[in-house]
């Protein structure tokens, strides 16, 4: 079940492992432990992590062993996996044996790899389209769309009119029926408005997407790492 962009010597190259609140999405506010993973297939123009773009970047290079006992020291069942893009790693093991431990796998993935076609156990994804204003949009990858269930998020993370009415023709074009993911969209921190994001939905009449501010910005400085 590797993945074809999966980097090939079976390893985990780690930037960071910590816990704190997830800031977004459907676990918004609870206590996650975070699994931070080097490398990244993209450069989007508004990238906060960019210390974790690369494997020259990371401070560990782990088996999957030493991984989970870095994973079990930390009380949480839930579990993020970001990065980077963690995709690129031989994840679908790892996750499929910490889902059958009793773990919740959340894959914050860019949208720009291929998504896992057989489900890993307890997984579910939160899954970036890059709209125009990320400069990325060229890599999406919209095969992924048709892998998305009720449980997954696809987030919409936007820093103009332009993006947000990208993000309305994406969801009008391809989803429809009760089987779609759940909608998020949020600002570029420092370059739209919260309530421009608030005024479109309403104005457009988006039922089905949630506004939303990366928490972890509001509380700690928004530079600040490991929260």
């Amino acid at each position: 079940m590797r993945n074809k962009y999966a980097f090939d010597d079976g390893t985990f190259h780690l930037t960071e492992i910590f816990d704190s609140i997830d800031g977004e999405g459907k676990r918004t506010g609870l206590m996650a432990t975070f699994i931070r993973l080097a490398g990244c297939n993209l450069r989007c123009n508004y990238c906060d992590t960019k210390y974790s773009l690369t494997l020259a970047d990371t401070a560990e290079t782990l088996t999957e062993d030493e991984l989970v006992e870095k994973i079990r020291s930390f009380p949480w069942k839930r579990l993020t996996f970001t990065g980077g893009e963690p995709l690129l790693h031989p994840l679908y093991h790892l996750l499929d044996r910490l889902g059958k431990e009793g773990y919740e796998n959340n894959i914050e993935t860019n949208g720009a790899v291929p998504l896992y076609r057989e489900r890993p156990a307890n997984t579910f994804y939160t899954m970036d389209y890059k709209c125009g204003g990320s400069g990325m949009k060229e890599a999406m990858d919209l095969n992924n769309f048709k892998l998305l269930g009720n449980r997954d998020v696809l987030k919409f993370v936007v820093s103009s009119q332009a993006d947000l009415l990208e993000m309305k023709d994406i969801i009008e074009t391809f989803f429809h029926g009760n089987k779609n993911p759940r909608f998020y969209v949020s600002p570029v921190w420092g370059r739209i408005e919260p309530a421009e994001l608030v005024e479109f939905v309403r104005k457009n009449r988006l039922q089905d997407v949630t506004v939303q501010v990366q928490l972890h910005k509001i509380i700690w400085d928004p530079d600040r790492r490991g929260v």
